[in-house]
């Protein structure tokens, strides 16, 4: 019952703010100019937002708070608390109290926002008033999903990534009735949404297709030159494994641990590094000098862990062996010039002997997926995606459908990534 009080207490706060910022509006001067990223503290909003501005596009990050164990508070732009005369330290007060000064600065500043499932600043069920207000004010709003905002567990085709979910984050289950409103309505009145292997169950709608939309900072970020790379076979030396888990359950780090030891235990010389909450910086210190990095083996796809990995020149091993996720991604997108070892678990104990026993092949796949990451995940892949949907919004006639379409995009074709592996499987 006092759950029931609270949440008709924040609907009836939420729409009187509503009313302020429409009453509000009528007296500001709006400059529209601005592509405004928000409202999670995603660390690649900030990629894209330093990407845009990297091409003048007038670009910056607006969230609601950040992750001090991982990330700075210098990592993001503006942040919600900002809007208000004094800090509570409480972000239930932030939001509470920053919905109207937000939402004006946005009205004043956006031309576009680029936005998670769940919205911006109102929660609940009273998310249709954002989308009421991008509509009146013609904010253009792109859709791009990070996993909690849009999964509806109900709706996942592997029983095995349903499971996992449900184990290292149960509460979504119960929200997922709201999460599928939220979802159908956005994605029914956004101006654009972008898919990705990550959280394309149950989605009712894409208009650009990517395994993934990540960026990074490649010109941050030195690859391991030749001299770089170990020798060592696991008999002449130990070979270097990091794992770099957030979610322990979903990236499988259990089965990666059980492999490894098993390895061990044969006689392969293997030194495993689990690094966890740990600073960008300061984690892609630590992996230069590893010799493998493994992802994940239970979620399909590859994150930004990979993508980390791959950046520095280190061969990956992941999961991308299963066709009702990733056959799409090969026939309309750019999967299969992916140098990511793909590892379900049934595989994974041949597939890390085989790198460990391999350093050329480590080598091969460890510069690849450095290429692979510049075309694909770097700022100026970022750039040519988001400038392409901006000309789309803007009545330009892009096929944005078919913007990674291996035969149709010059993008693609272009420098065109051929590696040893055969779906992400090795036959040599």
């Amino acid at each position: 019952m006092l759950n029931l009080l609270k949440l008709f207490v924040y609907n009836i706060w939420v729409h009187l703010n509503f009313f302020l910022i429409i009453i509000c509006s009528l007296f500001i001067k709006r400059r529209s100019d601005k592509v405004i990223f928000t409202s999670s503290p995603i660390i690649n909003i900030k990629y894209w937002s330093e990407a845009l501005k990297e091409i003048n596009i007038n670009s910056m990050t607006l969230v609601s708070h950040y992750f001090d164990n991982i990330n700075k508070k210098n990592d993001f732009d503006k942040y919600f608390f900002e809007f208000l005369p004094f800090k509570n330290h409480s972000s239930f007060y932030d939001k509470i109290f920053s919905i109207t000064p937000v939402w004006i600065y946005i009205i004043k500043n956006a031309k576009c926002v680029v936005i998670p499932f769940h919205g911006i600043i109102f929660k609940k069920n009273t998310y249709y008033l954002e989308i009421f207000l991008c509509r009146i004010f013609n904010i253009k709003t792109i859709l791009i999903p990070y996993g909690s905002d849009s999964y509806m567990y109900s709706r996942i085709k592997d029983p095995i990534l349903q499971h996992v979910m449900l184990s290292d984050y149960p509460n979504a289950a119960l929200e997922e009735k709201m999460i599928e409103r939220k979802v159908f309505a956005w994605s029914r009145l956004a101006d654009c949404v972008i898919g990705g292997i990550n959280g394309i169950d149950g989605m009712p709608r894409w208009d650009v297709l990517t395994p993934s939309h990540l960026s990074i900072n490649t010109k941050l970020y030195t690859p391991k030159d030749i001299s770089e790379y170990s020798t060592n076979n696991g008999i002449n030396g130990y070979v270097k494994i990091f794992h770099t888990p957030n979610h322990k359950t979903i990236k499988g780090s259990e089965y990666i641990l059980n492999s490894i030891n098993e390895l061990i235990d044969e006689g392969l010389k293997i030194e495993l590094i689990i690094v966890q909450n740990q600073k960008n910086d300061e984690l892609m210190k630590s992996l230069k000098d590893g010799d493998i990095l493994i992802s994940q083996i239970i979620g399909s796809g590859y994150a930004l862990s990979g993508i980390e990995g791959m950046t520095l020149g280190l061969p990956v091993i992941g999961n991308l062996s299963h066709p009702i996720y990733t056959r799409v991604f090969r026939y309309y997108s750019f999967l299969n010039e992916c140098p990511i070892l793909s590892s379900p678990y049934e595989d994974l104990k041949s597939n890390i002997k085989l790198l460990v026993e391999n350093p050329e092949l480590r080598k091969e796949l460890g510069q690849l997926g450095r290429k692979y990451v510049e075309k694909y995940h770097s700022y100026k892949a970022a750039q040519y995606m988001f400038t392409n949907i901006f000309k789309k919004l803007e009545g330009e006639d892009i096929d944005l459908m078919n913007l990674y379409h291996p035969l149709k995009s010059d993008y693609v074709k272009l420098n065109y990534i051929k590696t040893p592996l055969i779906n992400n499987k090795y036959d040599g």
